[in-house]
């Protein structure tokens, strides 16, 4: 329910922490030690891309809809 628009908030604060706090000290994440922030970054944007999953609250909450659809 919440977890696309949570990832993706997420993201968007790594993104602003990465060019706040070490952008200032070179543009590459190796050199200015903004690895983290750019993992984090890219890693919330895979689950906004992707959904919560399987495994998820989500999933538990709504309960299991695929087996009315097959």
């Amino acid at each position: 329910m919440l977890t696309r628009f949570t990832a993706f908030i997420a993201s968007g604060t790594m993104a602003v922490a990465y060019f706040m706090a070490h952008a200032p000290n070179g543009l590459l994440p190796i050199v200015n030690q903004g690895e983290p922030a750019v993992v984090y970054c890219f890693v919330f944007l895979y689950i906004w891309a992707h959904g919560p999953g399987v495994w998820s609250i989500d999933r538990m909450l709504r309960g299991n809809r695929t087996a009315a659809v097959a």
